[in-house]
């Protein structure tokens, strides 16, 4: 259920992007044809269009660019075709990302899609295999760390509060509720 309504609610959110993008590019053209019919004298005129023009283009390749970068065919949505923008974009995202040739542990330069992958895979495991401990550097780090007394805490927890220590806290709590509040009607 959730599978069919998701495609629904992409392209409803897909749509009302799109109308806003159309209002504001028709918004900053509009701002631009008022400048130009403007009674302002030309020198001064030239500046602004010129920063439309720049916000126009900015806001169409933003749009552009948000749209489908290298994503699986399962992604796309069903009469989604990609722009030539996009398709020159995704070329160059997987020519950047293809790893061509790497430097095993041994300083041997490795090279070939396959032999890449094995270099990968045993370097990984060797990283993230267990280590073996030395157990008499586990016994020597207990004899360095300073044990902590439980009773001690544990006299503290039965110690009586005393009347000083009740109102300070009843005085800090109140202090911050006060404080809430009137941030909460500012």
């Amino acid at each position: 259920m959730c599978k069919k309504r998701l495609p629904i609610l992409i392209r409803k959110e897909q749509h009302e992007r799109n109308k806003d993008y159309k209002l504001l590019e028709n918004h900053l053209y509009q701002c631009i044809y008022d400048i130009l019919l403007s009674y302002i004298p030309e020198p001064a005129k030239l500046p602004a269009p010129k920063r439309y023009k720049t916000k126009i283009v900015r806001l169409d390749a933003r749009r552009m660019e948000k749209v489908m970068l290298d994503n699986s065919a399962q992604d796309k949505m069903e009469d989604e075709e990609p722009s030539l923008f996009h398709i020159l974009k995704m070329v160059k995202r997987r020519e950047t990302r293809v790893v061509r040739q790497i430097v095993d542990m041994q300083g041997n330069n490795v090279s070939g899609h396959r032999n890449v992958l094995n270099t990968f895979a045993t370097h990984l495991r060797q990283k993230y295999e267990p280590t073996d401990i030395d157990q008499t550097c586990v016994t020597r780090l207990q004899g360095v760390i300073p044990l902590t007394c439980p009773t001690k805490y544990a006299d503290l927890l039965e110690q009586s509060i005393t009347i000083e220590e009740l109102s300070s806290a009843l005085r800090s709590t109140k202090r911050q509720a006060s404080t809430a509040l009137t941030w909460s009607f500012t």
